[in-house]
Formats: structure tokens, sequence, C-alpha cells
């Protein structure tokens, strides 16, 4: 999906399937009704009572958790999906590299001296979640070679 997220919707398919699509749904900022002000507010559940959305859960900047009602949403500013390297929220974009990386070094114990194309296809998404940079730098090797046609979203250049 990679892109504009345009309200709690969008935030509750994220989540409901974060497996297949990587990343997470985060905010340039949320104003709440009391006036507080959260920035790069990262959405970890979006509650459903009836077909309703009630109430909705984030980690703040400073990793505190919040759950608030839907009617306390004053403003949200800059909502996105993004993959955990693009995130800007670092606590949030640290505890998910953590638990990537750790799923990831599971699932190649699991799978160990087979690489089938499933594995292969799962394993790419992480590396491609968290980066190929960030399994360089905490020294997480995997049992087959990444093609060098890995582009780095950062240094990708729009027309």
């Amino acid at each position: 999906m990679n892109g504009m997220l345009h309200g709690l919707k969008d935030i509750h398919m994220v989540i409901a399937n974060s497996r297949k699509l990587g990343g997470a749904a985060e905010a340039e900022s949320i104003t709440l009704s009391s006036g507080e002000i959260y920035i790069n507010p990262v959405f970890t559940n979006v509650d459903l009572s009836q077909g309703k959305y009630v109430s909705f859960s984030f980690i703040a900047e400073n990793g505190e958790n919040i759950t608030a009602h839907v009617d306390q949403i004053g403003v949200m500013k800059g909502l996105r999906h993004k993959l955990i390297c693009q995130l800007e929220n670092k606590s949030v974009r640290e505890m998910m590299t953590e638990e990537s990386l750790r799923y990831l070094k599971k699932l190649c114990e699991v799978n160990e001296g087979f690489v089938t194309n499933s594995f292969k296809k799962e394993a790419l998404r992480l590396v491609r979640d968290v980066s190929v940079d960030e399994l360089e730098k905490r020294h997480v090797n995997l049992p087959f070679a990444i093609d060098s046609n890995v582009v780095s979203i950062t240094k990708r250049k729009f027309a």
C-alpha cells in the first residue's frame, strides 16, 4: 500500500493486514479534542463495536501508549502507511525492527537448509520492511543472497 491513508477504516486495514503489507500507519501529528498534540503517532489498534469505530490506540514519540475514544480526535495530519524503516517515530521504529528481526531469525531457523519460494518471499518482505542497511548493521544473515536489484527507497527520485 505505502501511501496516503484516509481515516480510521484505512488505519484498521493496515493493522489487520500488517503481516502481508508490512509497516504501520503513522501520522505527522494528531490533536485530541482536549488540545493535546502528539507528533508522529503510530497507530496500533482500532476497535469496532457493532460496525462502528469506538476507540483507537497509538504510540507517541516518547513510547507512551495512548488509547482514546474516536470522539476525542480533533485533527489528524499527514496520515500515511509507511515501511518500518520509514517511520519517523524512533521508539516504534526500534520496537518494530526488533520484532521483525526476531521473527526473521526464527523463520530462518525453522527453514534451515530449505529455501522455498514462500520462505524467500516472506523473508524478503521483512527485509524490505526493515531495510538491508538494518540487517547489515545488526549482523543478520540470510540463507540466500539478496538480489542486487534492491532499490533503496530513500534515494529514489520521483518525476
